[in-house]
C-alpha cells in the first residue's frame, strides 16, 4: 500500500531584513578607529569598509555536524559614506546575529554614536513551499540584472538594479543557504527569499511602494501569444535576458510592447503585496521599537533617506 504524499502548505512571511544607521563621526578619527577595529577577531576588511561577522557555523551546523567550509555570516557592514564628511554608516539586521560576540560589539558601538538616524530599510519576503517562486523574475527594462548560478546550472541569486538606485531587489534560494550553514530544515520543501530595498520614502508610503515594485515581478505566459515568433522572443527574454541589449532602439521598443501585452502569472506577487499590507502595522511597530531601542530617529517627516 502506497503512502499518501502530503505537500507542505505554501506560506509567505514578511520581516524587516536590514537597516542602515548614519551618525556623526569625525572622518580622521574613523579612519584610525577602523584600523584598530580590524584587530578584533570578528572584524574583516572588505571593499569600501569593514564587516563584522559570526563564524560559528563556518565548519559545523546548528546540530554540531561537521560540513564543508562556508564563509562567515555578515552581522554588520561599516564604512564612511561617500560624499559625506564626518559620518559613519552601519548596515545591520536587527533580527539576526546581534547575540554573537561581534553583534554585541555592534550594539555597543551604535549606543555610543551621536545624532543617529535611519537611512535605509530592507523588507524581506520569505516564500515557503511555493514551487513557482523560482520562475518569477523582475521585468524592468533599463535596469541591470546580475544572475549567480549554482553548480547544478540553476539560478541561486539574482540582483535587479544597483544598490545605489535605492530600489534594488534581491531574489535567492534561501533553503540552499540555510542548509549549507545551519543543517537540515524540517517541513520545508522550498524556501525562496525576495528582499526589497526601500530608501528615500516616508514609512507611511511603504505599502504603495512595495505594491509598485512587485507589479514588475511575474512570470510571462508566452504561450498566450498567438504568433510563434513572438512566443520564441518572450521565451528568450525570460531565459536569456542579455538578448535585449542586442536589439536596435526600434526593436527594443517592439519587444517592450510585446512584454507589456503578454499575459502574466502574478498570483504570487499579488499575494506578497497583500501580505505586506496585512502585516504593515506590525512592521511599523517593530521599526519604531528598534528606533527607540537604539535611540535612533528617522529623517524629517519619517523619511528613510540618505
Amino acid at each position: 500500500m502506497c503512502k499518501e504524499v502530503v505537500e507542505k502548505a505554501p506560506e509567505i512571511k514578511v520581516s524587516i531584513d536590514r537597516l542602515t544607521v548614519v551618525a556623526a563621526y569625525p572622518s580622521d578619527r574613523l579612519d584610525h578607529d577602523m584600523r584598530e577595529w580590524l584587530k578584533k577577531p570578528f572584524v574583516q576588511d572588505i571593499s569600501d569598509g569593514i564587516q563584522v561577522v559570526d563564524d560559528s557555523n563556518c565548519y559545523q551546523d546548528d546540530f554540531g555536524n561537521r560540513h564543508a567550509y562556508v564563509a562567515p555570516e555578515q552581522v554588520a557592514f561599516i564604512n564612511s559614506p561617500r560624499f559625506l564628511k564626518d559620518k559613519i554608516r552601519i548596515d545591520f539586521n536587527p533580527n539576526h546575529g546581534l547575540d554573537s560576540e561581534g553583534g554585541q560589539w555592534v550594539l555597543q558601538l551604535i549606543a555610543k554614536l551621536q545624532n543617529k538616524h535611519f537611512s535605509r530599510c530592507d523588507i524581506a519576503f520569505d516564500i515557503f513551499n511555493e514551487p513557482t517562486a523560482q520562475d518569477y523574475q523582475v521585468y524592468r527594462f533599463g535596469t541591470g540584472k546580475q544572475i549567480i548560478m549554482g553548480p547544478d546550472g540553476k539560478m541561486q541569486t539574482t540582483y535587479y538594479g544597483s544598490m545605489k538606485s535605492g530600489q534594488q531587489i534581491r531574489q535567492y534560494n534561501k533553503k540552499l543557504e540555510q542548509q549549507a550553514r545551519h543543517g537540515k530544515l524540517v517541513n520545508v520543501d522550498s524556501w525562496w527569499r525576495v528582499e526589497l530595498q526601500l530608501r528615500g520614502n516616508k514609512i507611511a508610503d511603504y505599502p504603495s511602494l512595495v505594491r509598485k515594485m512587485l507589479e514588475e515581478f511575474y512570470v510571462p505566459e508566452y504561450k498566450s501569444l498567438k504568433n510563434p515568433s513572438q512566443q520564441a522572443m518572450v521565451f528568450a527574454m525570460m531565459y536569456e535576458p542579455s538578448i535585449y541589449a542586442s536589439g536596435s532602439p526600434k526593436t527594443k521598443q517592439r519587444w517592450r510592447k510585446m512584454m507589456k501585452e503578454v499575459q502574466k502569472d502574478n498570483r504570487l506577487s499579488v499575494a506578497m503585496a497583500k501580505k505586506f499590507v496585512e502585516d504593515f502595522q506590525r512592521l511599523e511597530y517593530e521599526l519604531q521599537s528598534i528606533m527607540n531601542r537604539f535611540n535612533v530617529a528617522a529623517d524629517e517627516d519619517d523619511t528613510i533617506n540618505l
